[in-house]
């Protein structure tokens, strides 16, 4: 009848729209990852960002600058992956039928912003050193609180995901729990006490990020999100 609007499962666009805008985003998910293990690898192996001061890290640096270098420029890129995905995952009429699953794609999408430019900062403390100066100075500093804030970000995007995802059914019932406790221990990144647990955590992010991506570019996810949509729009 006219002026009746459409079921949640109907409303959710073409399917060849949907598939595409989806699986795109789950490949440049995968895809984050593998560049995301790029950057730690390369960052562990150049030894440099747990220095005592700057001049201990530019030295540091100095000794192995290609290295340091290809870890920021990996770091550069993922953020940029991320923020593709996060704007693919926002074409998806999945999400944006639903105001509050686009806060995910957002939270990703300037997870993103800040990965990219703590990874540009990499580049450049490559490029200069070992010499110091005021600029270089900021640069150490956008570099670490960048960093820290693109994680915190994609910690807290999986916090909300945890949210939504039981709905859905399937195999995301099981990993929302997970998803959750995992964008919590994200956010321990500030504490310089839970230094030690980061990799640990940051490798769980990698496991995250591809078994999301795999889920999202095999298109599992358009046959379970009409359910979580259909159950939101019943009283």
């Amino acid at each position: 009848m006219p002026g009746l609007s459409k079921p949640p499962s109907q409303a959710l666009g073409g399917v060849s729209e949907q598939a595409s805008a989806v699986r795109t985003a789950g490949g440049l998910l995968v895809l984050t990852a593998l560049v995301t293990a790029v950057s730690a690898v390369t960052r562990v192996s150049a030894d440099a960002d747990f220095q005592p001061s700057l001049q201990d890290t530019l030295d540091a640096i100095s000794l192995h600058p290609g290295l340091y270098g290809a870890g920021g420029g990996a770091r550069l890129a993922s953020g940029i992956t991320l923020g593709a995905a996060a704007w693919f995952l926002l074409r998806a009429p999945i999400i944006r039928l639903r105001l509050r699953s686009t806060l995910v794609p957002a939270l990703f999408g300037l997870s993103g912003v800040f990965t990219a430019v703590s990874g540009l900062c990499a580049v450049i403390l490559a490029v200069a050193a070992p010499e110091t100066n005021p600029l270089i100075e900021l640069a150490a500093l956008f570099r670490w609180i960048s960093g820290k804030i693109g994680f915190s970000l994609a910690g807290l995007a999986l916090v909300i995901a945890s949210r939504f995802r039981p709905k859905a059914g399937g195999l995301l019932r099981f990993i929302a729990p997970a998803s959750g406790i995992l964008g919590l221990a994200m956010q321990f990144i500030w504490i310089d006490s839970a230094t030690p647990g980061h990799a640990i955590v940051g490798a769980a992010f990698f496991l995250w990020l591809l078994a999301a991506g795999s889920m999202l570019f095999r298109g599992r996810s358009e046959l379970l999100f009409p359910r979580m949509v259909e159950s939101d729009s019943q009283p």
